[in-house]
């Protein structure tokens, strides 16, 4: 969830909890005020009735209605209001609330009990319906509060999303420097500052980095070439013994794993820089299927029979170099550590690629496997960077590699996901 997001969700519930709060406390202020203004009506009519008491007979102060009620009464009473319930016998005969107030009075030297009644349903709805519009303007306010405090939250963090978006799309490889949009908050442009400071040392360290690497491919590549190439003539001496002759050769050796563990670890720190930026559409299905011609001399070298299925037109958007360099390590895997008189099988449908071989239990932990310099002691032929390198272009991708390794059927297998 964005920001401006948790922003909007946490004003909305806030204003829904201020709006029911305000609108209770609105309707109840509203209630006891108008009943309040009941309550002095019917006292200033007990006060009335008092004084008429005093100038008139008693048979001629009650009217009509028996509105105010008066009898005689023996001992003094305390003012009493309560709301009752009564019977509109003069119109609808419907029940209709009533504020009562029952007091006791002294006129001539007798004491009186008054009763004065005050129908309250009008002011009820007068209660409800201002209750209604105030309720009604004080949701709108806040529904006004919380669209232009959204509106100014957009518009203040608008600078952030912007910067946030122009570091999604930088690359160290870039050819100019990156800019960040300058603000008249502080806190943005100091943050535009720092990310434009730091993205400056990276771009610097990167390229000091590639130009490392790139001179180091070019080389160290010569001199292990020419090295090997002086201990070939040396090799076909004619003044070598056994012995002399299988030092050369072990030198030779050596020096072919030096310069192939050179290319893996210049191709690993190039994948984990990012430097294979150009990607475009393989066409995986013909690429595998080429690989694997290629490589089945050396199957057949071992013996091993070859089962594939391939499914045509599978494309996947990668750099076509660093797929070529996942497929044959992992042909290259099964070729090297698969029986001989052993079996490939090859899948490769729109979910994932699958290759399987026969051969022995790994010799070390299954969550070792993909690990740089992690190798069969068997194989010290081996650099052990194969595997790795494969893992590091699945990441780069995002596709899944698993692996498995089936005891009934003696059976390696290694998945990628295509999806």
């Amino acid at each position: 969830m964005s920001l401006l997001s948790q922003t909007a969700r946490y004003l909305l519930f806030t204003a829904l909890a201020i709006a029911l709060i305000g609108s209770v406390g609105f309707y109840t202020l509203i209630h006891r005020k108008i009943r309040h203004e009941v309550d002095e009506i019917l006292v200033a009519e007990v006060k009335k009735t008092e004084r008429r008491l005093q100038l008139q007979p008693l048979r001629k102060v009650s009217d009509w209605d028996d509105n105010p009620h008066i009898e005689l009464a023996t001992r003094h009473l305390r003012p009493h209001f309560r709301d009752i319930v009564l019977i509109d016998s003069f119109d609808t005969n419907e029940p209709i609330q009533v504020r009562q107030l029952r007091q006791t009075v002294s006129a001539n030297g007798q004491t009186y009990l008054v009763t004065v009644r005050l129908p309250y349903y009008e002011f009820n709805e007068l209660a409800r319906e201002m209750s209604a519009g105030v309720i009604v303007g004080f949701l709108i306010l806040m529904a006004l509060s919380v669209a232009i405090g959204l509106g100014l939250s957009r518009r203040l963090w608008e600078p952030f999303y912007m910067t946030i978006s122009q570091l999604g799309s930088f690359r160290l490889d870039g050819a100019t420097d990156q800019s960040f949009p300058a603000s008249r908050v502080r806190e943005f442009s100091l943050l535009s500052r720092s990310l434009s400071e730091l993205t400056q040392k990276l771009r610097r360290q990167f390229s000091l980095q590639k130009q490392f690497t790139e001179n180091a491919s070019h080389e160290l590549q010569t001199p292990l070439a020419v090295a090997s190439a002086e201990l070939d003539f040396l090799m076909q001496s004619e003044r070598l013994n056994e012995a002399d002759h299988t030092h050369l050769q072990r030198a030779t050796d050596a020096l072919s794993r030096l310069s192939q563990m050179n290319r893996s670890l210049l191709l690993l720190t190039q994948v984990e820089n990012d430097q294979f930026a150009a990607d475009e559409l393989v066409d995986l299905s013909a690429l595998l299927t080429q690989y694997i011609d290629e490589y089945e001399p050396f199957f057949e070298h071992k013996n091993m029979s070859i089962e594939r299925s391939i499914a045509p037109a599978i494309q996947l958007r990668v750099n076509r170099q660093l797929v070529s360099v996942l497929v044959t390590n992992l042909l290259k895997n099964a070729v090297r550590h698969g029986n001989t008189g052993g079996s490939v099988g090859i899948e490769l449908t729109a979910q994932s690629l699958q290759i399987r071989n026969t051969g022995k239990p790994l010799p070390f932990a299954d969550n070792q496997l993909f690990n740089r310099f992690v190798k069969d002691p068997a194989r010290p032929d081996s650099t052990g960077l194969g595997l790795a390198l494969v893992k590091q272009i699945c990441d780069r991708y995002r596709l899944p590699l698993t692996y498995g390794y089936n005891s009934a059927k003696g059976e390696h297998s290694f998945q990628v996901g295509l999806l």
